[in-house]
């Protein structure tokens, strides 16, 4: 977009003033990555089948596809710090409740409180986005992705060492985690840039008309109140999220995006359960221990790629090099993890599923950021997340199916068939622009 207002951003070589949402994200994640691999395990000793514990994954994504929007639009109007800090209490809550359920019931009402208050990255993807040059976006968004590595690095193993001395353990630690995370958040973040935020705006809405010409949204200009002063409408959300949506590449984007969060849904929610049912270590099938061990070596993986890899080739790959890449690593992923048997595949195929959504996830989500004006950032990302919880309904449910019917080459087939159609989809759909030069997108 090159109709932006002349807001100050920072550059590459001042990445280190993000350090505090690194940090913040970071225990975020961990404390997130700590329940997760449990999860599976927890809900079986309440007596829950694998179907029941796709329906529980399930339930918080569509908390979370309903609220994400909502946030990420309140975080555009009353500044991402408020807004992060509210997602992040309910989080805290959500793992107390955990901790303390007594039946499967309370367990389904803690994750629906979880996904209501699921904001916390997309939030943070806004910030940084919003302190960031086009030409750095990437490299900026891969930082936050990194931190989230580190997050699902030290999470899961955390769980899978407090594992063993009893389930509920993990979901008390998460809680006190994400209790740092909010005083790291009042502490430590900066406050919003107002001065910015009142020049986004008024270039957005100049003499109570809000912008839309052809270089945002291509119609026609119509009456709004200003951002800063209106209160909350649905009909004037709704209507900037079709505004959004009909942004050119916005679709195709969107699609390729879907695809991803279907395969990565799929995978992630019964992962634990095909595990525990196909591998076995000294003799065992794999518990909660084991699995944290994979979820970690999973976040070293995205930790390597971002911090190594997508630095040393972001300036000689294409993105659409690097989205066909990463599709195509997942599909060499999921087969190797779904048709083996052995720990020596099994390592390879985690430390090959997990390269691939880590060279994913930045290149789609800095394109996203890329054709959305600026002050439309904190939409954008809910949108994106919205959709990664849309999508997250649908794959738990259909993974629970499967396993029910300890379908597991069936499970592979579905993530391998899907990974396919990624790559050809990032290679059909003119996802990004002819020229590499950010400044021309």
């Amino acid at each position: 977009m090159t109709d932006e207002p002349d807001v100050q951003r920072p550059t590459g070589k001042k990445l280190r003033s993000l350090l505090p949402i690194f940090a913040i994200v970071v225990v975020d994640t961990a404390s997130a990555g700590l329940i997760l691999p449990l999860l599976p395990f927890y809900a079986q000793d309440f007596g829950a089948t694998p179907l029941t514990i796709g329906f529980l994954f399930a339930s918080f994504a569509i908390c979370e596809f309903l609220a994400g929007p909502i946030l990420g639009n309140a975080s555009d109007r009353s500044g991402r710090k408020r807004l992060l800090m509210v997602s992040q209490i309910g989080t805290c809550a959500s793992f107390l409740l955990l901790a303390v359920s007594p039946n499967l019931l309370v367990v389904f009402l803690a994750r629906i409180l979880g996904g209501l208050s699921a904001g916390n990255v997309a939030i943070a993807i806004a910030y940084v986005a919003d302190r960031s040059e086009a030409k750095n976006r990437r490299q900026a968004i891969g930082f936050v992705s990194a931190a989230m590595g580190l997050g699902t690095m030290v999470g899961p193993a955390l769980g899978g060492a407090l594992a063993p001395i009893g389930l509920a353990i993990p979901f008390l630690v998460a809680a006190g985690l994400s209790l740092a995370s909010i005083v790291a958040t009042s502490t430590l973040l900066p406050a919003d840039d107002q001065a910015s935020l009142s020049r986004l705006d008024r270039y957005a809405y100049t003499n109570g008309k809000r912008r839309t010409n052809q270089g945002w949204f291509g119609r026609e200009d119509r009456d709004d109140d200003a951002i800063g002063a209106a209160p909350f409408c649905v009909t004037k959300f709704c209507r900037e999220i079709a505004d959004l949506i009909a942004l050119p590449n916005a679709k195709a984007l969107l699609t390729a995006l879907a695809i991803l969060y279907l395969a990565f849904s799929l995978f992630a929610s019964q992962l634990a359960l095909v595990l525990q049912a196909r591998y076995q270590w000294g003799g065992e099938p794999f518990g909660p221990t084991e699995i944290g061990l994979l979820f970690t070596a999973a976040g070293a993986t995205n930790i390597l790629v971002q911090v190594v890899l997508v630095r040393a080739i972001r300036k000689t790959f294409h993105e659409r090099t690097l989205a066909t890449a990463s599709f195509a690593l997942l599909a060499i992923g999921f087969a190797l993890i779904g048709f083996g048997d052995t720990i020596p595949g099994l390592a390879m195929g985690v430390f090959t599923a997990a390269s691939g959504l880590a060279l994913a996830r930045p290149t789609l989500g800095a394109a996203l950021t890329l054709i959305v004006p600026a002050s439309s950032q904190g939409v954008a990302m809910g949108i994106a997340q919205s959709l990664a919880s849309l999508i997250n309904i649908i794959g738990p449910i259909v993974g629970g199916l499967l396993i029910k019917q300890q379908s597991y080459i069936g499970w592979t087939l579905v993530l391998v068939a899907l990974a396919l159609t990624g790559l050809a989809a990032v290679g059909l759909l003119s996802l990004f622009p002819k020229k590499s030069d950010p400044e021309e997108r």
